[in-house]
């Protein structure tokens, strides 16, 4: 992703985690330093901002400074120049970053769905909507397609949308409208007719009833290759991850044990109240930030599968970015799981 889109510790939480886990007291540890970008405003940083809240960073001998950064492109120069030690970047914007030679690699993952929504204007006539996928996608047909950017991964999963469905992507006009914010008026004002977005949009047009959500991508709705398909993850310089082993891996415990505590669900108004603090939502009440949160929490998770990598790398290659696909080895840390469940 060329942009990223997309967000007090508690002492009940802190004991419940306790119990789960056992690690050598943070006290007994020699302190290790580490900077963390994460997306100001975004409920896509949320496992950097559980694991800092809710101090497993600390529990874990880290003292981590939480540093905001805007962009997809920010995130890799910040790392790539060692300004910042972890970022949270998509996959297709580290293949193309190794692909150039950057020294990066992730370290672990953040998603294990695509978090995105197709959003259908107000007003739009989508009489093939109760059939669902891939049966919708004819009303969308000649009409206007919003993406963040051209030739970004957003406009190539849009254009799968379509593919998939058996339409071609000349078959619709593709409309560069930028982030969801800008996406937002142009959707009011029919300027385009559908926009893929990261939440909290897509939780808006539904509660205001100013649109309709048509395929859902992280509930397994739209073309099977992005089914539980992962889309980004936490990078680290090459330095880093060869020369302090030991912070690495403090660092991905941390977001571990924050995984295991926000999936669950005993924890979710706590988690709730937690995101509220660093996304609020005005459009929104509370009960459907809670509700968003909730559906949320299933598209996070700390694994790194060869099949979002390799169905990553085949989209770049489709759409002419790539020469020819990456195997995970050159992308990933040899330390990253393929897969990952909280112990009982």
């Amino acid at each position: 992703m060329r942009v990223g889109i997309v967000a007090g510790a508690l002492v009940l939480g802190l004991m419940a985690a306790a119990t789960v886990f056992t690690t050598k007291p943070a006290e007994a540890q020699e302190k290790l330093s580490a900077s963390v970008g994460y997306y100001p405003g975004a409920l896509i940083s949320m496992p950097a901002l559980v694991a800092n809240e809710m101090k497993f960073f600390e529990k874990n001998g880290l003292a981590v400074e939480l540093v905001p950064i805007s962009s997809g492109p920010a995130m890799t120069a910040a790392v790539a120049s060692g300004s910042v030690t972890f970022v949270n970047n998509s996959w297709d914007n580290l293949i193309l970053a190794v692909d150039k030679g950057l020294p990066v690699r992730a370290v672990t993952g953040s998603t294990v769905k695509v978090p995105f929504a197709l959003i259908a204007r107000k007003g739009l006539a989508l009489p093939h909507a109760p059939e669902g996928y891939p049966a919708v996608i004819k009303d969308l047909v000649g009409k206007n397609w919003g993406v963040l950017a051209l030739g970004v991964s957003i406009h190539f999963i849009s254009q799968m949308v379509l593919t998939d469905a058996g339409f071609k992507p000349g078959d619709v006009t593709f409309l560069a409208v930028g982030l969801p914010n800008t996406a937002r008026p142009a959707l009011e004002r029919g300027t385009i007719d559908t926009y893929l977005s990261i939440e909290p949009l897509p939780s808006i047009v539904v509660a205001n009833k100013s649109g309709t959500v048509v395929v859902d991508l992280a509930r397994n709705q739209g073309p099977k290759a992005l089914h539980d398909l992962g889309y980004n993850g936490w990078w680290a310089s090459t330095s880093t991850i060869s020369g302090k082993p030991e912070l690495v891996s403090r660092f991905t415990k941390s977001l571990e044990e924050a995984y295991c505590w926000y999936s669950n669900p005993a924890n979710l108004d706590q988690v709730v109240a937690l995101m509220q603090k660093f996304a609020k939502v005005s459009d929104l009440s509370d009960a459907a930030y809670k509700d968003m949160v909730n559906r949320l929490l299933p598209t996070f998770g700390p694994e790194i599968t060869t099949r979002t990598i390799d169905t990553w790398s085949r989209l770049l290659v489709d759409n002419k970015l790539l020469a020819a696909p990456k195997p995970r080895a050159d992308l990933v840390a040899a330390t990253v799981r393929e897969s990952f469940s909280c112990p009982n």
